[in-house]
């Protein structure tokens, strides 16, 4: 009888140490977790061309639903992970990609554009927000090996600031930044995923789709992508003192190569300033 009673309580502590590696290797949920998700969509799965993302095209319904699809599994995983706000911002041209008859009730979803905001991607962010999380993201101008890059307009042909060559995801985590929001996940091509941990460092990733060049690529299926992206936003948000907000220091130094109108040459502009928000206007005024 002693002998199975030190069995069983063997069996116990096991059971509570093994439980506590569990939660020591997924991270503690934490309560009240904002999160805002970065929406664009040359980063979903099976889109490979420009028209397929616009009104008007066959498949553009079609498109925003994969893509709504994506961001309800992000949704998912944030609240699994504690969230208790998430907001969804639709960064792409003219913000009507989200399906709100198909996005998740929890989510409160940001469309539109402000004038003569330079944060318009991450419109609203401030410190009360805990992570940024982006999907359907893309690679920067000049990644002609990566499908559809570009940064946020095609007569953009490289942008850096201080040095660092900065594509879409850096631009917005930078503004985040200021308010100490960190990037902790992104969904893309495999280029894009692997150019966000060379930008980032430390970001959780999940690949949509094999990039074979700017209009081609082999994708993953719908269903997969969105088990994957669910599974890894909870795992990053369990997870959140891992990663780091993206800061560069001041001043902050611009140089944009830029198509001239006859698109058969470039211009050079450069600007330095102490406020990073004079940058990002200067910015977006050679859009």
């Amino acid at each position: 009888m002693r002998t199975v009673s030190i069995l069983v309580v063997s069996i116990l502590i096991l059971t509570v140490l093994f439980s506590c590696v569990n939660d020591q290797d997924n991270g503690a949920i934490k309560k009240d977790l904002k999160v805002m998700i970065q929406v664009d969509f040359e980063g979903v799965t099976g889109v490979v061309n420009f028209d397929e993302i616009y009104p008007g095209h066959i498949h553009f319904e079609r498109n925003c639903s994969i893509l709504t699809k994506e961001i309800n599994a992000a949704v998912e995983g944030a609240f699994e992970a504690g969230a208790s706000q998430v907001i969804v911002r639709d960064g792409h041209s003219g913000n009507i990609n989200v399906d709100v008859s198909l996005l998740d009730p929890r989510a409160q979803l940001t469309r539109g554009r402000v004038p003569g905001t330079p944060h318009t991607m991450v419109l609203g962010i401030d410190s009360s927000f805990d992570a940024l999380v982006f999907i359907g993201a893309h690679s920067g101008a000049g990644m002609n090996h990566s499908v559809l890059a570009h940064t946020m307009s095609l007569k953009i042909l490289d942008l850096q600031i201080n040095g660092e060559h900065i594509f879409e995801p850096a631009f917005n985590a930078l503004y985040a930044g200021k308010f100490g929001v960190p990037p902790v996940f992104i969904s893309g091509d495999n280029y894009t995923c692997k150019e966000a941990v060379r930008v980032f460092g430390v970001i959780d990733t999940v690949v949509t789709k094999y990039s074979y060049g700017y209009n081609c690529a082999r994708s993953k299926s719908p269903e997969v992508v969105y088990a994957q992206i669910k599974k890894g936003v909870k795992s990053a948000l369990l997870n959140l003192d891992k990663f780091n907000d993206f800061k560069l220091e001041s001043p902050y130094i611009m140089s944009v190569r830029v198509k001239d109108d006859n698109e058969l040459g470039y211009k050079d502009f450069a600007y330095t300033s102490d406020s990073l928000d004079v940058v990002m206007k200067k910015f977006w005024e050679k859009l």
